[in-house]
Parts: C-alpha cells; sequence; structure tokens
C-alpha cells in the first residue's frame, strides 16, 4: 500500500525528512539526485512555487519514503525533477521505480498547474517513450538533451595557457560580467547575480584554486570552474562550469581551459572527470569527444507552457 502527498509549504520535519531521503540516496548512490538549485531549494525549505510530491511505502511497521518529484522556481522558469528509492538493499532499481517516477510526476504537474501554471521544466535521465507520451499529454516537447560525458585522469596533454585561482570577494563582478555575457541564452547557468553565485561559494565542495581563472592584460577572458564529487568512490572531478569570453572567442581557449581544468583535477589526486554538454553543441561535443571524452547518459529536458486547470 503506498500514500502519496503533496507538499506546498514544507515545515521542519517535512524539510529533514526531504533533505535525509536524498542524503541517504546521495551516500549509496555516489551523487546526489538532485540538480544544484532544486537542493538549494530544498535545504533552503521551498522559496515561493515550490512543491514537493511524495510517495510513502505502508506495508510493514515503519512508513518508508520511496519517491519524491521536486519541482523549484528557476532563472528561466519551473523545473521538475523525480527521485526514486532502490529496492531492497539500496543499490538494485525497484521493479516499479519507472512507474512509481511517471505517477508523481504526472501528479506533480498538476498540482503546478493548480498553482496557476507557467513555463515548466521536466528533466529525466534517459528518458524512456513512456517519459516522452506522458510529457506530450501534459503539452511539454522534448526541448533539450544534455550529455554527461566521462574520462579517466590525468589527460596526455596540459593546458598551454597560464590560469590562477578565483579569489572570492575579489572576482566576483569581473567573474559575472563574463558568465552571463558566455551564457546569454542559457536557462541554467545564463542571469546570475551576485547572490546566485554567493550561494554556490557557500557550498562546503567550494575550492578556490579549483576555480581557473584565464587574463589577458589584466582582462579576465574565460574561466573554468570544477566541483569534486568527494562523497563518490573514486571521488569524481566535473567540469562544473566553463566559458570563454564571447570576445576572445576563434583563439582555441575553449581546449586550453577545458585542459587547465582536467589538470586541476589532476593534480588534487582525482582520477575521472566528467561533465555535461548540450547534445546540439555539436562544436563542444567534438571537442571533448578529442580530449577523450565518452557519453556516460543522456539528460532530456520537455518543456512547455502550462495553464491553469
Amino acid at each position: 500500500m503506498r500514500r502519496v502527498d503533496i507538499l506546498r509549504h514544507l515545515r521542519p520535519d517535512d524539510r529533514d525528512q526531504l533533505v535525509g531521503f536524498i542524503d541517504e540516496l546521495a551516500a549509496v548512490q555516489g551523487a546526489r539526485p538532485l540538480s544544484d538549485h532544486l537542493w538549494l531549494d530544498l535545504v533552503g525549505g521551498g522559496a515561493a512555487g515550490f512543491v514537493a510530491v511524495t510517495a510513502t511505502e505502508l506495508a510493514g511497521d515503519t512508513p518508508r519514503l520511496i519517491a519524491m518529484a521536486q519541482v523549484s522556481a528557476a532563472n528561466d522558469g519551473v523545473v521538475l525533477e523525480v527521485v526514486t528509492r532502490p529496492d531492497g538493499d539500496l543499490t538494485d532499481a525497484r521493479p516499479d521505480a519507472a512507474a512509481v517516477a511517471l505517477d508523481l510526476a504526472d501528479t506533480a504537474i498538476d498540482a503546478f498547474r493548480r498553482n496557476g501554471g507557467g513555463r515548466l521544466t521536466w528533466w529525466v535521465d534517459d528518458a524512456t517513450d513512456a517519459v516522452g507520451e506522458l510529457a506530450a499529454e501534459h503539452g511539454l516537447v522534448l526541448e533539450r538533451s544534455l550529455h554527461e560525458m566521462r574520462r579517466p585522469l590525468p589527460h596526455p596533454d596540459r593546458s598551454a595557457v597560464a590560469t590562477r585561482a578565483f579569489v572570492p570577494g575579489v572576482d566576483d563582478s569581473a567573474w559575472l560580467t563574463i558568465n552571463n555575457r558566455a551564457f546569454a541564452d542559457h536557462g541554467e547557468q545564463g542571469g546570475w547575480t551576485a547572490a546566485t553565485l554567493a550561494q554556490r561559494l557557500a557550498e562546503p565542495w567550494f575550492d578556490a584554486d579549483g576555480f581557473r581563472l584565464y587574463e589577458a592584460d589584466g582582462q579576465l577572458l574565460g574561466f573554468c570552474w570544477t566541483k569534486v564529487h568527494a562523497e563518490l568512490r573514486p571521488p569524481l572531478g566535473e567540469i562544473y562550469a566553463i566559458a570563454v569570453d564571447p570576445a576572445a572567442h576563434g583563439r582555441g581557449l575553449g581546449r586550453e581551459l577545458t585542459l587547465a581544468g582536467l589538470d586541476s583535477l589532476a593534480d588534487r589526486g582525482v582520477t575521472h572527470a566528467n561533465l555535461y554538454v548540450d547534445a546540439a553543441n555539436t562544436a563542444a561535443v567534438r571537442l571533448y569527444h578529442r580530449l577523450g571524452f565518452a557519453v556516460h547518459r543522456t539528460r532530456s529536458a520537455y518543456s512547455g507552457r502550462l495553464g491553469a486547470p
């Protein structure tokens, strides 16, 4: 028997239960199963528009949370993601995981409509036909596919450009200018504010030495920001964000800054790296393939503007 609850306002005990659920899965699966901005919204207790839909298994003496769908505001609208608990010892997929995830997504989308609707993006890993069918029923269309790519470290080549570590409180403004210029049309990475950056700099994983800046003639032209997932075994080093000022395109800096990030990770003892890239960005995908990366999984974004029921 299963109970489904819709939470629009998190009480402290609700928040603690959901944070604990995500932390438990992260400890076993080796990575947090929520995107950064959803995680920060959850930890913060849920900003305006927050919705959580939970599924609790009632069999036995102790109710057990087995899945959660979360809706949170993002830069360019609202994002939905679904997390399910594996079965048994938490290492095997639940036989009904896909069906539970679809049910919670369906309920969360309906709850979003009842909150007034708006633009919604549903992110799914390695989407199935059933996901596409449910998305279409709600008027959501496949808008974007994002590859996670991985490779071992160290890379045989080292960067040919000199970089330096980011200095919090000193480089913030210049970095925000470059980042927002480079990602002007990007939903998650573009439109950052000083508060957005400060939130990331306050994260436990932040390491200024892994946030590499490239300057020429005293002007910031690009960066490669890395993030080490120390909870993984072995730890995984992510190219968290990388960009070149559009005014400096055509100089081969994308390759060199990627290598600078990989150098930084390898120099800190990390033996595997990953990054995320839009599948439609064929030039970047080719570059990363040439640098020895291979596709590990593909995330799909189904988006649309949904009206209230």
